[in-house]
């Protein structure tokens, strides 16, 4: 059944291990980004740029339910967030969205905190 529905760049991608790539509103994307790029503590560039590639790599490659879940809520946070600062800057305010009632907002900044914690310890240059 699944035979006929697969085109080639996607079965070789799942062959390969590698989820197919997905497309997101850049609006979720460049939320997630500017989450990803406060919670990187490096300030060497070339470090913080693999620390948010591994990050956005990690996510992409979700299960697609889990992955759309994590998509709505960048949106609707991003949203928010938009709304919410008036003055132009680029930080996002992880103290709100960390003391948030709402246990699935907290839970998002600690998705994201946990994988930026796991590749700075895992892409930790060798000593």
């Amino acid at each position: 059944m699944l035979r006929g529905a697969l085109r080639a760049p996607v079965a070789a991608a799942l062959r390969m291990g590698e989820a197919p790539g997905r497309v997101y509103p850049r609006q979720v994307l460049g939320f997630e980004r500017r989450v990803v790029g406060t919670l990187v503590t490096t300030p060497d560039p070339r470090r913080r740029a693999e620390i948010e590639a591994f990050v956005d790599g990690t996510l992409r490659s979700m299960p697609e339910h889990l992955r759309a879940g994590v998509a709505a809520e960048s949106l609707l946070l991003g949203v928010w967030d938009r709304l919410r600062r008036r003055d132009g800057s680029d930080a996002v305010d992880l103290a709100a969205l960390d003391g948030s009632r709402i246990d699935v907002v907290r839970q998002y900044v600690r998705l994201l905190r946990g994988l930026v914690l796991f590749a700075e310890s895992e892409l930790a240059p060798a000593s």
